[in-house]
């Protein structure tokens, strides 16, 4: 078994940390929890019996255990900010759950402490890592379908509406655009070169007045289209297709993608298959320790300006919408 040399500090120990700690633990370059905080001290105990780690009364004092190299944000959106910047101003690198904030100024806020301390910041856009995605940029870079001319994403799942849920609790960040519309916003920034020179979106809201699905547009100067959609009361397939002048590429469930096809005119389909195990949270964790062992306060491909440009549309969508509500 490889050691397990690179200690994390979880500030927060719900949901997601279920999802993510099975692909780290068995899969990755030796990360592992250290240290834990959750606003509950008792929720923090258990995640640390079941996982070896610490648990602390506060966020201060589970920072500040010396096996902790870096900490992983992974509190409900509203507080992603006062984690990440606390735990920056003691130079602990962050790895911080998506959406990185509620909007870009926290944002801002989040990649200036980074660079006011010297210190890494990498927003946790685990899709953006998977070698599945890399390999298709990479044939989008190559030109192996000639210029991008349209993407089509969704991702949505349908939950039955209950105003105590984190995902249509607006006090906790709810709404489909936060939850899963920052996955297609995020694939399209990273899809296209540039940000797209128009934003188009509509949505249906719940009772609670949370944004329940929503669909978005988004035009380029050189014409192309993003058809993105996101929802939290509908069942979508969940893939992504990348139409180009000369061919197209299917990604089959993209935010967590296993395999890519790409399609070329008159040459036979080419499937890349990604082969690794679990669903592929590994990855992130493995970059963030490769640059934080390097010196580095950012990582290449989720750049604090990849972080940034993704919840500046995320704010620009927000504004259609109340402009859509208002018409």
């Amino acid at each position: 078994m490889e050691t397990k040399d690179f200690g994390w500090c979880f500030i927060g120990s719900g949901g997601i940390t279920n999802r993510i700690l099975p692909d780290v633990l068995k899969y990755s370059n030796g990360n592992y929890p250290a240290a834990v905080y959750s606003k509950t001290y008792a929720n923090a105990q258990r995640f640390a019996e079941k996982h070896g780690a610490k648990a602390y009364k506060t966020a201060e004092e589970a920072l500040s255990d010396p096996d902790v190299k870096a900490a992983y944000i992974c509190t409900t959106h509203p507080s992603h900010k006062e984690y990440t910047v606390m735990a920056l101003d003691r130079g602990i690198p962050v790895l911080c759950e998506k959406p990185a904030a509620m909007n870009s100024a926290e944002a801002r806020e989040m990649t200036d402490a980074a660079k006011r301390n010297n210190t890494y910041f990498m927003e946790a856009m685990w899709t953006r890592h998977n070698p599945v995605v890399k390999q298709v940029i990479e044939w989008i870079n190559q030109g192996r379908i000639g210029a991008v001319r349209s993407l089509s994403a969704s991702f949505s799942f349908s939950q039955p509406f209950d105003p105590k849920s984190r995902l249509f609790d607006l006090e906790n960040g709810g709404g489909a655009l936060l939850d899963v519309g920052v996955y297609v916003i995020a694939f399209a920034r990273a899809i296209f070169p540039e940000m797209p020179a128009a934003v188009k979106a509509e949505a249906a809201f719940a009772p609670n007045g949370a944004d329940a699905v929503n669909a978005m547009i988004f035009k380029y100067a050189n014409g192309a289209i993003a058809r993105l959609f996101s929802g939290i009361i509908a069942d979508e397939p969940n893939d992504a297709y990348i139409a180009g002048e000369n061919g197209n590429i299917y990604i089959p469930r993209f935010w967590a993608a296993q395999k890519a096809v790409l399609s070329v005119k008159n040459q036979p389909e080419e499937v890349f298959n990604g082969g690794f195990g679990g669903e592929g949270y590994q990855f992130e964790f493995d970059a963030a320790k490769a640059d934080i062992l390097a010196g580095r306060i950012e990582n290449e491909l989720v750049t604090h300006e990849f972080t940034l440009n993704v919840m500046e549309l995320i704010d620009r969508v927000k504004t259609e919408f109340v402009r859509y509500t208002r018409e």
